[in-house]
């Protein structure tokens, strides 16, 4: 299927095609015109998108814990791997994590 790529000019001031140019970038898009067509995209399949900040809550209690313990044991050396010299060693010690 050939696609045929037309060109939609959107007039706007100045300050906010910064705004949007910066803002793009913050969510990792290299440009305003990438966020433009996935949002337009998003609209025309009907879909909801949001770009608030990420709210993942606070960790459970076990979590927490969890996190706390594995940065304790990173910080002391204990349960990591690595650093690795060469892409075989690396691969070596993923297949024996298994």
């Amino acid at each position: 299927m050939n696609t045929v790529n037309i060109k939609l000019q959107v007039p706007m001031n100045k300050s906010l095609r910064d705004a949007l140019t910066i803002r793009a970038a913050e969510l990792g898009f290299d440009s305003s015109q990438a966020l433009l067509r996935y949002m337009a995209k998003a609209v025309a399949d009907h879909r909801q998108v949001t770009f608030g900040d990420d709210n993942w809550g606070e960790p459970s209690i076990a979590a927490a814990a969890r996190l706390n313990k594995a940065a304790e044991e990173a910080k002391q050396g204990k349960n990591i791997s690595g650093p690795f010299t060469t892409v075989e060693d690396f691969m070596k010690d993923l297949r024996e994590a298994d």
